[in-house]
């Protein structure tokens, strides 16, 4: 068993890990890929001892969260249609980089574009960003339901191994089995439903297919009837 000390260390070594994945993808390199996905694989899920508390005023997160989130996420964190992600339990790192990709640089664009969400974060701080990812990290996320049950056995099957065939890594890898994923860049997964999911793959490389990004190396190696089944999977993870 690992001390304290130990799962701390490799905590820390997991972003030197993240820095050389990236580093491997823009060069292309499947065999490269999946070798650093089977390296994060195989490091034990980070102890919640270790993991910082994250920064951030929950109680002035909710009140922006009202203000300018629950419309479409709910103050629950409950998307009100598939169209939307649900927030709730979030990883919150995550939730900062995603808003701040929204937001308009210096050059006058967003790295993530959106006719949607550039226009909201326009009125947001870096602040208010953290406060409000700190209020729906917090939140009791819940489980969807898959839209086909047939489908599961496939999604499991991708999800926990991937297909090789196709030098398609497994989705466990970055995610984590239950789907809660690894702070700080892996979201979480479960308790999205299966429409956003299934959205957000077949729609990838078209919106945020950008060179360097660890998904635009795995989605083209995903086929339609893998990805329906893998978001119905997913869909239900508690």
């Amino acid at each position: 068993m690992l001390s304290l000390g130990s799962t701390c260390a490799l905590w820390g070594a997991m972003h030197s890990i993240r820095t050389a994945l990236r580093s491997a993808m823009r060069y292309g390199s499947g065999a490269v890929l999946t070798g650093f996905c089977w390296v994060l694989f195989s490091l034990p899920a980070r102890s919640q001892s270790c993991e910082p508390e994250f920064a951030g005023n929950r109680t002035r997160g909710q009140e922006i969260a009202a203000k300018f989130c629950a419309a479409c996420h709910g103050a629950d964190g409950q998307g009100i249609s598939p169209q939307f992600p649900n927030l709730a339990a979030q990883i919150p790192e995550y939730l900062v980089k995603q808003l701040k990709a929204f937001k308009v640089r210096s050059d006058g664009k967003p790295l993530r574009p959106s006719d949607v969400m550039t226009p909201i974060v326009a009125a947001l701080t870096e602040d208010d960003f953290t406060d409000v990812a700190a209020y729906y990290a917090k939140l009791e996320p819940r489980a969807g339901a898959a839209r086909d049950a047939a489908r599961l056995e496939v999604g499991r099957r991708i999800y926990t191994e991937g297909n090789a065939d196709e030098g398609l890594p497994a989705c466990i890898t970055c995610h984590r089995p239950s789907g809660s994923g690894i702070r700080p860049d892996f979201p979480r997964l479960s308790g999205q439903s299966a429409e956003y999911l299934d959205g957000q793959l077949a729609n990838w490389m078209a919106v945020r297919g950008k060179p360097g990004k660890l998904m635009t190396m795995i989605v083209p190696h995903i086929q339609p009837k893998e990805r329906q089944a893998v978001s119905d999977y997913i869909s239900q993870l508690r």
